[in-house]
This record gives structure tokens, sequence and C-alpha cells, in this order.
């Protein structure tokens, strides 16, 4: 569609000019006002994808509102928003913005209202409506909506419920098979073996973590958790101390006070005060 309208665009400013001057410079302003009505919700996503990337969430919430303001935002621009809305801890604003995209029935929407499916199902969780996440997801898993965030959610949320673990580690397992290399599937898997007390398979899951996503809190909290299983306290005040270079926003699982607990137990342990 791009193409086409610059294309439109040229051959009526071309013949716009052939007439006379001043037709041809009111063709050009008329294109240009009508290329930037068109495309600044483009434009301000851009900017804040930009934000987000640099880890500038709140300058990325603000570009974005900017892009939905104009009231012409594509439905994947909202959805970018209510994912940043999320890292920001807007979770009722990014719910309200869901919940007309899950209303939608045309068919060629469905998978916008899958992905507005799968963000609520996070805004459920960390609104503490674990049970609701988890049936709204196994749903539509259910349904064969099966992609790498939906196996790595659900497993996340299994491993919260503190069901039948060897169930959750073949759910997890499975996972592990659909793609292993995201690091959300390998978390749960070595979260799986940590507590099967499998510590050598859950530290190499770990370790190939944190060597591919040095910025992942969680990746370190249960490394450092499966250091203390092994009795290596050392180690896992060490994969602490990385913590504090990590990004953390309102999508973070583990909390500051989580780490700081394991930091002081394993401190205790090895002998150091804390």
């Amino acid at each position: 569609m791009g193409i086409l309208y610059v294309i439109c665009a040229a051959v009526i400013i071309f013949l716009a000019f052939k007439t006379n001057l001043a037709l041809g410079l009111l063709a050009c302003a008329i294109v240009i006002a009508y290329a930037v009505y068109k495309y600044i919700p483009t434009f301000w996503a851009v900017k804040a994808q930009k934000a987000f990337e640099a880890g500038d969430f709140k300058e990325s919430k603000r570009n974005y509102k900017k892009a939905m303001d104009t009231g012409r935002a594509k439905l994947q621009i909202r959805l970018n928003y209510v994912y940043v809305l999320m890292r920001t801890g807007d979770f009722e604003e990014a719910e309200n913005l869901l919940n007309p995209v899950i209303r939608v029935s045309r068919l060629k929407k469905e998978e916008y209202r899958n992905m507005a499916k799968q963000q609520r199902c996070m805004i459920y969780y960390k609104t503490g409506r674990l049970d609701e996440a988890i049936e709204d997801a196994e749903e539509m898993f259910n349904d064969g909506y099966k992609n790498t965030t939906m196996y790595a959610m659900l497993g996340f949320f299994k491993l919260l419920t503190n069901k039948n673990l060897n169930e959750v580690t073949r759910f997890c397992e499975e996972a592990y098979e659909y793609n292993d290399e995201d690091r959300d599937i390998r978390d749960n898997l070595s979260i799986c073996y940590y507590r099967q007390g499998k510590y050598e398979k859950a530290k190499e899951l770990s370790d190939k973590i944190i060597e591919e996503s040095p910025l992942f809190v969680e990746a370190y909290y249960h490394g450092a958790q499966i250091a203390e299983a092994m009795g290596d306290y050392q180690r896992g005040l060490e994969l602490l101390e990385h913590v504090k270079d990590c990004r953390r926003s309102h999508m973070t699982t583990v909390s500051e006070e989580e780490v700081e607990k394991l930091r002081q137990r394993l401190a205790l342990r090895a002998g150091k005060r804390a």
C-alpha cells in the first residue's frame, strides 16, 4: 500500500505541475498533508519502539499515547502500547484497551484477538487473578493457539499453582521441545528440575540463560537458588550481584525483597556478614 501511495502521489503531482505551477504546488501541499495525517501514528509508534528498546519505558509510553491520541493507530500499535503499559504497571488502562479488541468477532481479526487475550492473561496474573489467567490461557491453548509465548506463560502459571510437579515438568519439557532457545521456557524447565532435586540439569539450563540473557533478573535469582541447593553459596552471591545491573519493570516476576532475602541467607551460610 505504501508503494502504491507513492506512485499515485507522484503521478498526481506530475500531472498537476504539467498543468500549471500553482496547481502543482497545491497538489504537493495536499499530498504532504495527507501523508502526515496518515502516517503520524506510525511516526510516534516508531519513536516509542526505539525508546522501549533503550529501556526507557516511560518515554515509550508517552510516544505510544501520542500515536493512540490520533484515533488512527492500527491494532498492532495498540497491542504494543498495552505491552508498554504492563511494563509501567498501568494494568487497568491496559485491560481497558484490550477488551474492545477481544470483543471483535470478525475472522480477519482473530489473530489480534488471541494476542490481546494472551496479554490479558498476564494482566490477570499481575492483578491477583491467577485462576482467571490460567482458565483463559488453557482454553486458548487447548483450542490450538500455541506459540512460544503461550508455552512460556502457561508453564509459568502452572509452576505458580504448585500442583503435580511431574505433570508440570512434562508440560515444560514439551515447551522446551517446541522452542529450546526461549529464555522463559528454559527458565520454567530449570525451575522444574530444581524442584525435583535434579540440580545439575537445572544448572545446565540456568547457565545457558545467564550466558545468553545477561539482563534477565529471574535467571540470576533462580541460578542463585540452584547454587544454594548445591552448596555453592559463594557462586550464589556472585550471581545475585548481577541483579542490580538488570532491567526491572512491573513485569519482572522476582521482587527486590525476594532477592535480598536470598542474598542474606546465602551470605549467612557462606559465613559472611549480609
